[in-house]
């Protein structure tokens, strides 16, 4: 996750430079830190980056009030258990990211590769979200515009959506929503009880032979 942005109420003065400096802040290795401890920023905006991560509470409390936060969107949301599984977000996740940053602008990236083409959107979709595409340049008084671009894009790629959401149909008919953990579970309750259930049937019939055995042995002796 990187972080890059400018203090104004705590700019120090670079050595012999007379200019401010912008702390960066950075969770990455040390040779990455060196590399951009020579970062000069003077404008005052800030970069919020991702890379790929699930949500994480510590990211927002470092990115907050970024100019710009660019956070992976790996998945649809309706894979989210996916998403839990390979470490990555999905769509809502990402961008409930941005809105507990307060960020002015939160650009998607790092779409599977099943979204070739386009992802699919959700519904958290606003005037301050986008998405990227690979070799992508904007500058930061075109963020507004690439909200007005999403209705064109799913023109664009209509018959591509179509087929990503006749697959996410197809699948939620195989496995509804929010019903295959709880299926799941209560089929694994229920072998595990007959499975207890059925061991307890069969201590009793070996007690009850072994009883009848003694109660044999008894009898011929008398």
């Amino acid at each position: 996750m990187l972080v890059l942005g400018a203090d104004k109420a705590a700019l120090p003065e670079t050595a012999g430079a007379g200019r401010p400096f912008s702390p960066i802040y950075l969770v990455a290795p040390a040779q990455i830190m060196a590399w951009l401890g020579h970062f000069v920023h003077q404008s005052g905006w800030k970069l919020a980056f991702s890379g790929d991560t699930m949500p994480c509470d510590a990211f927002v409390n470092i990115g907050k009030n970024a100019t710009l936060l660019i956070h992976e969107a790996t998945l649809e949301d309706e894979l989210e258990e996916e998403a839990v599984e390979k470490r990555h977000s999905t769509t809502s996740q990402a961008i409930g990211i941005g809105m507990k940053m307060n960020a002015d602008f939160i650009m998607l990236n790092h779409f599977s590769q099943r979204y070739a083409k386009i992802p699919l959107f959700s519904e958290d979709f606003s005037d301050k979200v986008g998405i990227s595409f690979d070799h992508m340049k904007i500058c930061f008084r075109d963020f507004k515009i690439l909200p007005k671009l999403i209705p064109a894009l799913k023109t664009l790629f209509a018959e591509e959506l179509e087929e990503m959401e006749e697959r996410r149909e197809k699948r939620e008919l195989r496995n509804p929503r929010g019903s295959s953990n709880e299926v799941g579970s209560e089929q694994k309750m229920f072998r595990r009880s007959e499975v207890e259930r059925g061991a307890k049937r069969d201590q009793e019939e070996e007690e009850e032979t072994v009883m009848h055995s003694i109660d044999t042995k008894r009898l011929k002796t008398s």
